[in-house]
């Protein structure tokens, strides 16, 4: 059996796997009924097993039952779909009432679609006008090919060109999210390429709106990324103004949507304007509220990303610990309950940072079990949470009096920044700077020397926001 059938079928809800079988049994002729039905209610039955068979096995054809569980599905989720509403419903009605020689009405229609739909639905005007264009010909429409043909082709023109430089954004936006996965705002790889600064030059350069969003996303990234967050506010700020005025674009385009808002906190994050960034995360929990229960995975691990991630940030960040103690314990337990849909970046985020609230409860074990998963991830998708939980690691087990295990890891640390891997310019002094330390623990100079030597490291790379985040600033003399 194909494997492409067992994920499919795996990934399956009990109301998609209700609507499926009640489909089959309904629109199969009775042959097929007993055959596809059969087929899937075996697949299903066996994926459920905690003890698989390895090889699984069905009468008819697996590709066949594959491409029918996926026409079911698009009728199911139809309503949901990316270009479905009103347009898309138009469009299919006015194939079907051309094809059944009403060409005047299906016209009709799809001159409903060309000027009355949204004038963003770039590709549902092209393929009305598309239609048209290829029905008048065929129906030999003479009236229309004298008057109103060329026009329609040029506005065809028009809706192509807008589409793509909408495209050329999201091009762009795409390169952009590689390089802060990978780096966030450190770093010199994937450098945007010549043609899209030219894009960047300025906002009238872009003629969709979620184009204009993107141009103000990117440039407050690139802001972000010199160290200049005083610059990149006004263009974070305006990517929210920008969903606020076209509520459409926003209802379409929540992820983005949140995502933005999320960037937009970092911002007063980097301002240090933490009681204004909290007072966006309030007044927009009010008006989300809504969507936690949110079906769509992306939604709700953006939802945590704001009110979870940003707030425990903040927590951080503002020594704002002490007076938040008993919210850390509701933080944990969202976190628990949303692990499963996070992608690795906002997991490794939040190992960290539940790794520097347990420290400072004292609850060393906890941070280090957080650390521990923190340096799992994060290696491939935040190199600056991979280094920085690196340190975290040996400062627990200095807490801990595990001193073996403390001296094995700075040993592998001291290899590690030896080969040049380094995120931060202090690191390549701390292994001697420790060295120093765990031999006299007593000694207040030299922890007062590591600090102005991480503090100095940290100021002049542009990296202070980091320092909340980087347990070497809990040790502290016996």
């Amino acid at each position: 059996m194909s494997q492409q059938l067992i994920q499919l079928i795996g990934s399956l809800t009990r109301n998609e796997k209700r609507y499926i079988s009640l489909n089959l049994k309904t629109f199969s002729s009775e042959k097929e009924v007993s055959g596809l039905l059969s087929d899937f209610n075996k697949t299903e039955k066996q994926i459920g097993l905690k003890r698989k068979k390895d090889d699984l096995s069905i009468i008819g054809n697996s590709t066949r039952l594959y491409y029918k569980v996926i026409d079911i599905l698009y009728q199911f989720h139809e309503e949901e779909l990316p270009n479905s509403g009103d347009s898309s419903k138009n469009l299919k009605r006015a194939k079907v009432l051309i094809y059944k020689g009403l060409y005047k009405e299906g016209v009709k229609l799809l001159d409903k679609i060309v000027t009355h739909a949204s004038k963003y639905d770039y590709l549902i005007k092209m393929e009305a006008l598309e239609l048209k264009l290829n029905s008048a010909i065929e129906s030999v429409d003479v009236d229309y090919i004298n008057t109103n043909y060329l026009k329609d082709k040029e506005l065809f023109s028009k809706f192509h060109m807008e589409y793509y430089n909408l495209m050329e954004y999201q091009s762009m936006e795409a390169l952009i999210k590689l390089e802060s996965t990978t780096l966030y705002f450190y770093g010199d790889d994937h450098s945007i390429t010549k043609n899209f600064r030219q894009l960047l030059e300025s906002e009238t350069n872009a003629y969709h709106p979620l184009a204009k969003i993107y141009f103000n996303k990117a440039n407050a990234f690139l802001a972000m990324k010199k160290g200049q967050p005083d610059k990149a506010y006004p263009f974070a700020k305006r990517t929210i103004d920008l969903f606020e005025e076209y509520q459409e674009i926003k209802q379409k385009n929540l992820v983005i949507y949140l995502k933005s808002l999320r960037n937009l906190c970092l911002v007063l994050l980097y301002l240090k304007k933490h009681k204004d960034a909290e007072a966006l995360l309030d007044e927009s929990e009010r008006t989300l509220v809504g969507f936690k229960k949110n079906s769509n995975v992306d939604v709700r691990t953006e939802l945590f990303t704001l009110f979870v991630l940003i707030r425990t940030n903040i927590l951080i960040s503002h020594d704002l610990v002490k007076d938040n103690i008993s919210k850390i314990k509701t933080f944990e337990n969202e976190f628990q309950l949303n692990i499963d849909i996070l992608k690795d970046d906002e997991k490794a985020n939040s190992y960290l940072n539940f790794t520097i609230l347990n420290i400072y409860l004292m609850n060393y074990r906890q941070a280090l079990k957080y650390t521990i998963q923190a340096l799992k991830i994060s290696g491939k998708v935040r190199k600056d949470i991979y280094h920085i939980s690196l340190m975290n690691e040996i400062v627990i087990h200095y807490f801990l009096g595990n001193t073996e295990v403390m001296l094995s890891k700075l040993s592998a640390y001291k290899r590690f920044v030896s080969k040049g891997d380094s995120m931060f310019g202090f690191e390549k002094d701390l292994p001697s700077l420790l060295t120093v330390i765990f031999n006299n623990p007593q000694e207040k100079a030299l922890y007062e020397k590591l600090f102005l030597k991480i503090n100095e490291s940290l100021t002049n790379e542009g990296k202070l926001v980091t320092k909340p985040f980087i347990a070497l600033f809990y040790l502290k003399p016996l």
